[in-house]
């Protein structure tokens, strides 16, 4: 390695490394910007799901390969080709029933749980598209209790079904009925013959609303066919804008059995991902966003984050007021305000609900007796400012748990539950539980069982076991006073706190606090929730969607006296090779402590160490702790000699892993012409055979 001096601080690896960081936050910074459009058409109801083969993989099923690759083995056929292509042929050799019988066969697999369907289940979704055969989409929407409308035959569009929750479209059929499922050339030929309502629902979908798929690989035929329909539809008009999950091209994928990259293979890599860029900007010119993942985790990530970022919006409120009770208004809220034809408590309701909806956000609520009827009435006055009752309807859920079974306890519960699991913030009003504080914070005659009993209490005690922003305003009474003074003795810290006990305050100036409150929280949640997204699904550090073949970050390690003209060569070479990122220094660095920490922050960063093998390098102090540091960060190495075998082989053996020396487990290649640059020009496909070389 270089020793430099310390003032001389800049070279052009340093602009280099910012410049690339700049990239990968910029990279990272516009797929939060996608994810965070799709969250806001979800809040606009205006959120449909198109699902691929990926989507159902994860649940055991086969992609469109891998399901047409044991007719191309059949045929003798290279699976690289028109995989419709080879449905047709099998189907012309073996008659449509092989066909079926390849269907059946996959489908009937009992399935595995699948997470990201469950996170979609989990949303306001109503609309749903799809091209598997599967039935992991209706039958997760069932099982957390929605109704669904499952269409395969477009005979079957003129069916309703009242109070549907969901609508299923599978266009290419279903596994229950192989005979008409589409998947052979004649088939997509005839679609628009036999399945064009489907196509015409799919425009209106496209026009009407933004489509995230999921699912699908930049190779499948079935998206051609969808950019197809976006190309036709809007040719000469601006498109609106989709979202599509795609898995970037993986070296991995083109390994062989022995988990080599052969030569061929890399070639066939690199065109596969030259092409999935292509389509992209293809796509991205008809209004079809890609956000690419290394592997189907991240998008389970990216899922959660759409969820929690959807759920801090939604403000669930909790209370009762019985107004026949000399207890349910304190003394301040029984006062009549200016102007108004309500008690102060119910118009302090009203007005919080309508500053809810004014700020954006929404509301849920069990429609508790007393207030329901005023945060309803509260919801329509703040949406009529924003688009009238089609705007409160999407933005205001109510569930009367009134309604639900009264003698059923377990089932109102499970109810409670989920409303506030789907909700950021819950404020408490009011309650049934009578408090006397006898003019104490910390006094209490409330009797436990009453508690049980209230409604009210039991939402708080969901809403502590859900980890939710807890707003209870003590100002009015009853059973919000008690779960207010339970909160102050653990946030007695937190801004606005105090002022939501003080019965004499300003009904407008208690809103605003609450509001503040609900903000604030909602800011630091968020940020939360990138540095989450940021760990789980941005962790190689290289958010284009590349992998480790596409972003080899190499380590050179060398004597600076028997080496130095060699490493640069070396340096130089790699700077040509696609996906290859060699370490450069920094900077001149004469500290030692500094050195060595740089060497540490280096090494950490990369995933392969070269090691010039020269004569007289047992000489450096600083080649034996760059091959310790290594070996712990578990790097794979590039043994390279241009000493014609005159290094120290004693001291290269002493450096173990496990119980074998480096020139034991990797192949040491030998330079001749060294002094030249074209000697060192398969460096880099040496660097690639130690990466794939597992």
């Amino acid at each position: 390695m270089f020793i430099f001096k310390e003032s001389e601080t800049c070279y052009m690896s340093d602009i280099r490394e910012l410049l690339e960081r700049d990239r990968l936050e910029f990279k990272a910074d516009q797929k939060i910007k996608n994810l965070d459009n799709i969250v806001q058409a979800l809040r606009n109801g205006r959120l449909s799901i198109f699902a691929g083969a990926g989507l159902s993989a994860s649940s055991g099923y086969v992609n469109w390969k891998q399901l047409i690759k044991p007719m191309s083995d059949y045929l003798g056929l290279n699976i690289n080709n028109d995989l419709t292509m080879i449905a047709q042929y099998y189907e012309n050799e073996c008659t449509r029933e092989g066909l079926n019988r390849a269907i059946l066969s996959e489908f009937s697999k009992v399935p595995t749980q699948n997470d990201n369907m469950e996170i979609l289940a989990s949303l306001p979704i109503d609309t749903y598209w799809t091209t598997n055969y599967d039935s992991i989409i209706e039958d997760t929407l069932r099982r957390n209790g929605k109704t669904v409308d499952v269409i395969y035959e477009q005979i079957q569009f003129k069916n309703y079904t009242p109070g549907r929750d969901a609508v299923v479209y599978k266009m290419h059929g279903d596994k229950n009925f192989p005979d008409r499922a589409v998947i052979s050339k004649t088939d997509y030929e005839l679609y628009d013959v036999y399945r064009s309502v489907f196509s015409k629902g799919l425009v209106m979908e496209l026009i009407t609303k933004t489509i995230l798929f999921i699912g699908f690989g930049f190779a499948d035929p079935n998206l051609d066919r969808f950019i197809s329909i976006v190309r036709h539809t809007f040719e000469k008009y601006s498109p609106p804008t989709h979202y599509c999950f795609m898995r970037s091209v993986s070296y991995k994928d083109y390994l062989d059995e022995n988990r080599k990259l052969t030569e061929q293979k890399r070639i066939e890599f690199e065109q596969d991902k030259k092409l999935q860029d292509l389509k992209i900007r293809s796509m991205k010119g008809y209004g079809i966003h890609t956000i690419l993942v290394d592997d189907f985790t991240q998008i389970t990530a990216m899922l959660n984050y759409i969820r929690d970022k959807y759920t801090l919006n939604k403000v669930f409120i909790s209370g009762a007021l019985n107004p026949k009770s000399p207890h349910s208004y304190r003394d301040y809220f029984n006062r009549k305000p200016r102007n108004s034809k309500f008690k102060n408590g119910e118009w302090f309701i009203m007005q919080l609900a309508k500053r809810i909806i004014d700020d954006g956000y929404d509301i849920v609520n069990g429609f508790g007796v007393g207030i329901g009827n005023y945060i309803v009435s509260g919801a329509y006055m703040g949406g009529s400012q924003r688009g009238g009752s089609d705007y409160v309807s999407k933005h205001l859920t109510i569930q009367p748990l009134i309604s639900v079974e009264q003698q059923n306890r377990d089932k109102k519960d499970e109810v409670r539950r989920k409303l506030i699991r789907d909700c950021g913030t819950v404020i408490f009003l009011f309650g049934k539980t009578l408090y006397e504080d006898n003019n104490s914070k910390e006094g209490n005659n409330s009797k436990k069982d009453e508690l049980d009993k209230d409604g009210t209490y039991l939402e708080y005690e969901i809403a502590v076991e859900e980890v939710k922003n807890i707003i209870p305003v003590g100002a009015t009474g009853l059973t919000s006073r008690y779960i207010y003074n339970e909160v102050y003795r653990e946030n007695k810290h937190k801004p606005f706190i105090d002022r939501l006990n003080k019965e004499n305050i300003n009904s407008m100036q208690l809103i605003d606090d609450i509001m503040s409150m609900i903000e604030s929280e909602k800011h630091k949640k968020e940020q939360n929730l990138k540095k989450t997204l940021m760990k789980d699904a941005f962790s190689n550090d290289d958010t284009s969607g590349y992998d480790v073949y596409n972003q080899i970050n190499v380590f050179v390690s060398f004597h600076f006296a028997g080496a130095n003209q060699q490493s640069r060569l070396i340096l130089s070479v790699l700077d040509d090779e696609p996906g290859i990122n060699p370490v450069k220094e920094s900077g001149k660095i004469a500290d030692k402590r500094k050195i060595q920490q740089w060497i540490d922050r280096k090494i950490k960063s990369t995933s392969v160490t070269i090691l010039i093998l020269s004569k007289g390098m047992t000489e450096s102090r600083w080649v034996g702790i760059e091959i310790k540091k290594s070996i712990e960060k578990n790097n794979k190495f590039v043994l390279i000699d241009i000493s014609s075998g005159q290094y120290d082989k004693d001291f290269l053996s002493q450096y173990k892993i496990g119980s074998k020396s480096l020139d034991e487990i990797y192949p040491i290649h030998s330079v001749e012409n060294c002094n030249k640059k074209e000697g060192f020009t398969d460096v880099g496909k040496w660097v690639r055979d130690a990466v794939t070389d597992i």
